[in-house]
């Protein structure tokens, strides 16, 4: 099994080791070229001051300067217009200045001081041989860093791969997503955490399911008891002639708890694995024309006034999402509204948003309760009614999430409460 801290210091040893010494190398060829230049501009110098010592004439200059002294006269020297001694008739090293220029005499004596043999260098020779040298010894360094860098770089790279696939296909993953992880090649390091990343969306899989299945069972289960108590306590209201109005309260609360019951099962199908799979080109325009037209029995019962203003307005949605969201608003609006208001349901394009806004004048919502009635099983304080779950605001919320779009709710300019609701890029066709 591959290891990533074993790849990594493989990797950089190996790329040390192999730079280092490649720089060494020709560190080392170039110093050595130059030090056998060095000795054969040494060996010319001394073959011309031997010719010198022997009378001959030599024409180039040389960077050998010598002097021979006997008795305190000078009896030889490399450059006839320089007569003094270059130093003190004592031996050893030092250093003088002599022909503007700065120069290192090494002085000998072998017979007691009688004769003495001067030697100098130019001190500026030493210095370029020192910056050849130096220039020589650090420029494969210099040129081997980048080479070194982008070794590191690919070789670090390769070696966190799995680590960028791993995250990569966490972040791509959908909500709805509880495949095991796949990697193409597992690192010792990485495979604890797929493994246990693998067993948490199987256990996340499953805990899903079981609640998806158990609120749809649930809403299913509880539909026809209700249906069939509501038969019930229609059938006894017959009975009962005029004492019948005893159950009315019964009878509302029966409505209630099949209204909240049918508004779980709309909650469960809201989901975003859901509506993943349900995608598709969808007028909204002709949603809130079939919304208003199921609701108008309802509407016309309290003899409200509805209108549908706007235009057609293509998005990537379902019919069922739009439905229950346009469904819920408008069902509120009438709801909640007294007999003989206005509702104004308006679909309009904005540039890249298509604006939807269903707005009434009924009593509306106070502004600080207007981010909490969102909130699932909140109702309004100043509802007229006892009737609800507090469930539609919240489904609305929720599908509206589901299309990345935004909702206010206001103050409309019919004097009740205003919902809106834009669709971004990520819905409009």
């Amino acid at each position: 099994m591959s290891s990533i801290r074993r790849f990594l210091i493989l990797t950089l040893i190996s790329a040390l080791v192999l730079v280092v010494f490649s720089a060494a190398l020709h560190g080392y060829r170039a110093t050595l070229a130059i030090s056998n230049t060095l000795l054969d501009s040494e060996l010319v110098q001394l073959t011309q001051a031997v010719a010198l010592i022997q009378g001959e004439t030599i024409e180039e200059e040389t960077a050998l300067f010598f002097q021979i002294w006997h008795n305190g006269k000078l009896m030889s020297t490399s450059i006839d217009n320089f007569t003094r001694p270059l130093t003190t008739f004592s031996s050893g090293y030092s250093e003088v200045n002599a022909m503007g220029k700065r120069w290192r005499v090494y002085a000998y004596s072998q017979d007691k001081g009688q004769t003495w043999y001067m030697v100098a260098q130019p001190l500026r020779n030493r210095y370029a041989l020192t910056d050849a040298l130096t220039v020589a010894a650090i420029t494969p360094f210099i040129v081997s860093v980048p080479i070194l860098a982008l070794i590191l770089f690919f070789g670090i790279s390769w070696g966190l791969a799995p680590l960028k696939q791993l995250s990569r296909s966490l972040a791509q993953r959908q909500g709805n997503d509880f495949a095991p992880i796949e990697l193409s090649r597992e690192p010792s390091e990485l495979k604890p955490v797929v493994n246990t990343l693998n067993s948490m969306f199987k256990r996340l899989s499953a805990a899903f399911e079981r609640e998806q299945q158990f609120a749809s069972n649930a809403a299913h289960e509880l539909r026809t008891p209700l249906s069939v108590m509501k038969i019930n306590i229609h059938n006894i209201t017959e009975e009962l002639g005029d004492k019948g109005d005893l159950l009315s309260s019964l009878q509302n609360d029966t409505d209630r708890m099949i209204h909240a019951v049918n508004q779980f099962l709309m909650l469960t199908r809201t989901s975003p694995d859901t509506f993943v799979t349900q995608r598709e080109p969808v007028n909204l325009y002709f949603v809130a024309q079939d919304v208003i037209s199921d609701l108008y029995s309802q509407i016309e019962l309290k003899q409200q006034d509805i209108s549908l203003e706007g235009e057609e307005a293509w998005l990537s949605s379902s019919p069922f999402m739009l439905y229950t969201l346009l469904q819920n608003l408008i069902a509120n609006a009438s709801h909640y509204s007294h007999p003989g208001d206005q509702i104004i349901v308006d679909i309009q394009r904005n540039g890249a948003a298509v604006v939807l806004k269903v707005s009434d004048s009924g009593p509306g919502i106070p502004e600080e309760e207007r981010l909490r009635v969102l909130e699932r099983f909140v109702r309004a304080a100043n509802s007229n009614t006892t009737t609800g779950s507090g469930l539609g605001l919240a489904i609305v919320s929720q599908i509206v999430e589901l299309h990345f779009a935004t909702m206010t709710l206001k103050q409309a300019k019919l004097g009740g409460l205003e919902v809106e609701v834009v669709f971004g890029h990520d819905s409009i066709i």
